[in-house]
């Protein structure tokens, strides 16, 4: 047997779920979410300008700030990679047509 709370529940959300599904799944709903959308992206780049601005008039370092230092970063992390790899192939010498094995950084240190 169905609690009556239950029937009272259906009896309320049964209807309203067929409206709220239309009304959701209709083009001026769409151009609603749309447009919401794009006005909070506008007003959220705004604040964070702002906020930005503010930050620097007092001299402190903002969200913007850290995140091109770290993309700075690691752009050079990746160009060091690539100069290593690069270093380590001319190091390497071929020798009959093979490349010569690598060198441990143990026996570097003992050729010094």
């Amino acid at each position: 047997m169905t609690p009556l709370w239950r029937k009272a529940f259906d009896a309320i959300e049964r209807p309203l779920a067929a409206g709220s599904e239309a009304w959701i799944q209709s083009e001026t709903f769409m151009d609603l979410a749309t447009h919401s959308i794009r006005i909070q992206r506008k007003v959220l780049s705004e604040v964070q300008h702002a906020t930005e601005r503010w930050l620097h008039l007092w001299g402190y370092v903002s969200r913007g700030d850290v995140v091109r230092l770290s993309n700075q970063v690691a752009s050079l992390e990746r160009q060091v990679r690539e100069l290593r790899r690069e270093a380590d192939q001319r190091e390497r010498p071929l020798l009959n047509g093979h490349r010569a094995r690598p060198r441990t950084p143990s026996s570097r240190r003992a050729q010094r």
